[in-house]
């Protein structure tokens, strides 16, 4: 079993509609306003799918009809994702300026970064956290500095190094919202295939208040918002088909060129045709139909089928990760996660033969057979 397709019936037909809205989607909303339980799905739907600012906007604007209960439930809904989207924003311009004074170089991924550049309108594109992306050398220096302003790591190194060398990032907490600290945008052997320096090459430009801001280029924004909606969460969350959609870039054939470049034609090629049915937008123009006539090789449907299914397990990504690793650093891989510190198994693992034994049972569960 490969990569499997996420199919419409695991969202609200409501909530479908949601996500095309303002688009030239073929999904239609219900003629009168939902009944009670309906709503509740459509209302939690949103909020975990990232598109409560669609919600609102399709309520606003008269596409979905609704109670007026049910009005004032979107708008307070949507009224407090906004405030944190505004506390999150302060939170990113005093932290990007404390890694600035420390000469770490930061580029803004995601958040605020797809809703000042990429969105018509802010205020459609809420999130819940910061993502930041570090060179990899940076990436200590960054927990150290952070460390200092009062975050810590969610979890220890599994080996000092490896952060740098082999995994997506790290992550850390702080008072009520965390930072995703990211080397690359995917861990296994996807995230491998990211040209890291390139991401580094250029960059674009946004403020908050009077502050400034560097995000990817606009073609490396729209190749990690398909590395994140092909890749992410299970089911696919709408949200971030959506940033696909809005990220669409303006010269698909040199888009096409770069995923070829990049050897990753195969997530961009998911990721763009899952948006497109999804959303329910026309399979029209050179990049959709590429991606919808685009065939992966066995291999990359198996690399696929590790990020798409409900039994997906870090450890399965993790062992799919070593054929791509050099032969030394295959050994440092083996050994950090074979032989981790102290600090990274403390609380989580009674023994290393009771490490062994969960490690090999999530590696099996997540194995795409």
């Amino acid at each position: 079993m490969a990569r499997k397709l996420c199919g419409e019936s695991a969202y609200p037909a409501a909530l479908l509609a949601v996500a095309g809205h303002g688009l030239p989607s073929s999904r239609s909303f219900p003629a009168a306003p939902l009944p009670s339980s309906s709503w509740e799905a459509l209302l939690s739907g949103a909020e975990s799918n990232r598109v409560l600012g669609l919600l609102r906007s399709a309520v606003d604007g008269g596409m979905l009809p609704v109670t007026a209960e049910q009005r004032t439930q979107v708008r307070t809904a949507h009224r407090l994702a906004l405030l944190r989207v505004l506390s999150l924003e302060r939170h990113l311009v005093s932290v990007t300026s404390l890694l600035a004074d420390a000469g770490v170089e930061t580029r803004v991924l995601k958040g605020s970064a797809y809703a000042r550049l990429d969105y018509p309108d802010p205020a459609l594109r809420t999130f819940i956290d910061l993502d930041l992306l570090f060179r990899p050398g940076d990436i200590e220096r960054a927990v150290s500095v952070l460390g200092g302003g009062g975050f810590s790591r969610t979890l220890a190194e599994p080996r000092p190094g490896f952060d740098r060398r082999f995994d997506k990032g790290t992550t850390l907490r702080g008072k009520g919202f965390d930072i995703d600290l990211h080397r690359t945008f995917v861990l296994g052997p996807w995230g491998f295939r990211v040209r890291l320096d390139a991401l580094w090459a250029g960059g674009e430009t946004f403020t908050i208040g009077d502050h400034e801001l560097t995000a990817l280029s606009a073609p490396h924004r729209f190749l990690h918002a398909c590395y994140h909606a092909a890749l992410g969460d299970w089911p696919l969350r709408l949200g971030s088909l959506r940033d696909v959609a809005e990220l669409h870039p303006a010269d698909e054939p040199g888009l096409i060129a770069l995923a070829t470049e990049w050897d990753v034609q195969a997530v961009v090629a998911a990721a763009v045709a899952d948006s497109t049915r999804l959303l329910g937008l026309p399979v029209r123009g050179e990049l959709r139909e590429w991606a919808a006539a685009h065939v992966p090789t066995r291999r990359e449907e198996r690399w696929l089928g590790l990020h798409t299914r409900a039994t997906k397990t870090f450890a399965a990504q993790a062992v799919a990760t070593l054929p791509v690793l050099g032969l030394r650093d295959k050994a440092a891989y083996l050994r950090a996660l074979m032989l981790p510190d102290k600090r990274y198994t403390a609380g989580r693992h009674t023994s290393a033969l009771s490490r062994w034994s969960f490690g090999v049972r999530e590696a099996l569960r997540g194995r795409v057979r």
